[in-house]
């Protein structure tokens, strides 16, 4: 016959092993769902980076856009310069 001690340890031995096995199961589902949330939260990132491109490109269109008429305008600047000087 088994003494108290044996089915003390015998019972606390079972349920710490059944305790660690449903924890390590709520771990492997939180990990999952970890990796589902990561996923979404790559394909949202992705879809930032379309619409920030998507406004970016007419602002740095537009700016070009810009800086070429200012340098229109120092070239036109620069010739009036050089006629005023011929006509001096």
């Amino acid at each position: 016959m088994a003494d108290p001690t044996q089915i003390l340890l015998t019972v606390v031995v079972t349920t710490l092993t059944v305790l660690l096995v449903i924890i390590g199961i709520q771990v492997f589902l939180i990990l999952k769902e970890t990796q589902k949330t990561l996923s979404r939260f790559n394909k949202i990132l992705d879809d930032i980076e379309i619409v920030t491109d998507s406004v970016i490109k007419p602002i740095r269109e537009a700016s070009n856009f810009l800086s070429g008429l200012k340098k229109g305008t120092d070239v036109i600047k620069l010739v009036a310069r050089f006629f005023k000087e011929d006509e001096e």
